[in-house]
């Protein structure tokens, strides 16, 4: 979103959650992962990026899972990085990949302490306003009162937020269907967040099929099953991005893709590519090929 960016996805213990549409603990050790171990991963990148430091704007940290779960990364590891990024001189913004349920106000509190300069900003997955669709086909384990509770804690610690939603969640959506899910999803985050006086940034991720996931395989078995259109992610985003939302798209299958993604949809193509890498650096506006 015309920031330089710096995502780090540290190695540690897997995600404490299996949702049915996410391989991503499939990469992570069962193993606990020392606080020094994951220092070290941490300073590895430091020296790698040396050159480019001074450019940065964000430092975006992630484990595929949530950093701010102290079982998976140890709350003193998460510290000195926070030290660290104070070090940061043109850094303004911190980004935590989290479940909601594991803010405490008192490690918030510590990091602001230690970066004074940079603005928290939370990043979720929120997936669906469906509860249906949450419980029974991602199997989120995550209500939404439960949602709204961690809302609450993100507003009382006076916190930015960006949020995924799932674009085309159920293996049984048509095109259409997919649309108005999503558009209500988006509507009804930014309720929630304006209720609160809570910064909302919108990643609007196209749905794909996990490699090995329950939900991949249920795909699988569901006649007429197809992966969202691109450009109809892409009318969507233009959408709220002319409502003054905050959206960006999520392109990336993360490695772990059997195939079934946006990119195997008819109408998709390369161009179609590099508009949404452009709409996401916030170099247009609009689509060109969504005009007509």
């Amino acid at each position: 979103m015309g920031e330089n960016d710096l995502l780090i996805i540290l190695n540690t213990k897997r995600c404490a959650y299996q949702c049915y549409f996410c391989q991503l603990p499939a990469k992570s050790t069962t193993a606990q992962v020392s606080a020094e171990d994951i220092l070290a991963q941490f300073m590895y990148v430091m020296e790698e990026m040396r050159h480019s430091l001074s450019v940065l704007d964000r430092l975006t940290l992630s484990n595929e899972g949530s950093v701010l779960d102290p079982d998976t990364l140890p709350t003193e590891a998460l510290l000195e990085i926070a030290k660290c990024t104070h070090e940061l001189r043109r850094v303004r913004t911190f980004v935590l990949e989290t479940r909601l349920e594991y803010l405490d106000e008192r490690v918030i509190e510590q990091i602001r302490r230690l970066a004074p300069r940079v603005k928290i900003n939370i990043l979720t997955g929120f997936e669906t306003h469906s509860p249906k669709i949450r419980d029974k086909v991602l199997f989120k384990r995550e209500s939404l009162s439960q949602f709204q509770d961690g809302l609450d804690r993100v507003a009382a610690n006076h916190l930015d937020l960006t949020a995924y939603v799932l674009y085309k969640p159920s293996q049984t959506m048509t095109d259409a269907e997919a649309f108005l899910e999503a558009d209500r999803s988006i509507e009804y985050l930014i309720e929630e967040c304006k209720t609160r006086g809570i910064s909302l940034t919108i990643r609007l991720n196209p749905m794909y099929a996990a490699k090995g996931s329950p939900w991949a395989q249920i795909a699988k078995k569901t006649p007429n099953y197809s992966p969202p259109r691109l450009t109809d992610v892409m009318r969507l985003a233009e959408m709220k991005e002319h409502e003054s939302i905050k959206i960006y798209i999520g392109l990336s299958t993360e490695g772990l893709d059997d195939g079934s993604n946006y990119q195997s949809r008819e109408d998709y193509s390369p161009s179609l590519l590099r508009q949404v890498i452009l709409f996401n650096d916030k170099k247009i506006g609009r689509f060109q090929s969504l005009e007509t």
